[in-house]
């Protein structure tokens, strides 16, 4: 009696197609491949997400699978290619401690990391590089954006932006009462591992969101190191309110003492919902984005962002 083999199908080499039937993601093509589409579209996003403790409710790649998402689906319909997400991420010091956070500790390391990354892309023939910050690092990676254009001598347009970004609006109706959508509202401004995050998680990836563990997943008590004038001068996470502190501009009170179930405000507010409006909202503007600048900047135009050589003569 024969047996019967199963191939297994492992997730990365599994191929991401865009609605034009070609590859999305720079490291399934080949030489080749990266040829041609750079004389289609040079216009690539690198994903920049961590690992991290999202709670006892969601997984630990969560910020590096929403930067992903939201990145394919925009290649998926504007032709432009994603690159291979950066993993690890760069963590602010009170997230660290915490049982699957992963830290990268030198800030150098990361920025050198990173910047390596777009060089080389550039290099492949990419001249509009799209950072996509998904993880709370925007406090180092614009210094990538300088560090490509004074160091490396890039010719290149290098824009570094955040998922979260685009939706600012939105996040800011969050406790106003106001709906985002019919009959839908953010009940908690965005913090960590909450509301609004652990919704975007349920909307993209149901199966990874661990509905049992959801009913426990709010933090027993929510505090700030200025203690009651923390709201009126510090802001949350993305700085959507325009305090006079950004969230990282402050010391923060460690997650591993006062927030040990990895959860940053009521995660159990989390609806699919909540997540399906703010990340379609957030990909129809990226979109729209990437369409102008494709017209306004065709394959090979670039502007004129580069240093001119007596810049560098003493």
């Amino acid at each position: 009696m024969g047996t019967m083999s199963i191939k297994y199908e492992g997730r990365f080499t599994r191929v991401a197609l865009n609605k034009f039937g070609k590859k999305i993601y720079f490291d399934q093509m080949t030489k080749a491949e990266i040829e041609e589409r750079v004389k289609e579209c040079d216009i690539i996003i690198v994903p920049c997400g961590s690992i991290e403790c999202h709670g006892p409710q969601a997984p630990v790649g969560e910020d590096t699978y929403i930067g992903c998402y939201i990145a394919e689906r925009v290649a998926y319909e504007t032709g432009i290619t994603v690159a291979p997400p950066i993993w690890y991420g760069s963590h602010p010091s009170h997230h660290y401690g915490m049982i699957g956070t992963i830290p990268c500790e030198n800030k150098s390391t990361y920025i050198d990391y990173v910047r390596s990354v777009c060089k080389w892309l550039i290099h492949s023939g990419f001249k509009k590089v799209l950072i996509l910050n998904s993880h709370g690092q925007e406090y180092v990676l614009p210094i990538v954006k300088d560090e490509l254009i004074v160091k490396d001598r890039v010719k290149a347009l290098i824009m570094v932006t955040s998922w979260w970004a685009w939706v600012q609006d939105l996040l800011r109706k969050a406790g106003t009462g106001e709906e985002i959508a019919p009959g839908v509202k953010l009940e908690t401004p965005f913090v960590h591992a909450d509301e609004v995050e652990t919704s975007v998680m349920w909307y993209i990836a149901p199966h990874l969101i661990d509905k049992e563990k959801l009913k426990i997943a709010k933090a027993d008590r929510t505090v700030g190191v200025l203690e009651e004038k923390q709201d009126v001068y510090v802001d949350k996470a993305g700085n959507v309110f325009r305090k006079p502190f950004g969230w990282y501009d402050i010391s923060q009170l460690p997650e591993v003492k006062y927030y040990p179930k990895g959860v940053v405000g009521d995660a159990t507010k989390a609806d699919p919902k909540k997540g399906e409006v703010l990340v379609e909202t957030c990909i129809k503007r990226m979109i729209e984005f990437i369409e102008w600048l494709k017209k306004k900047f065709p394959p090979g135009v670039v502007p004129d962002v580069s240093l001119p050589d007596e810049v560098f003569t003493f």
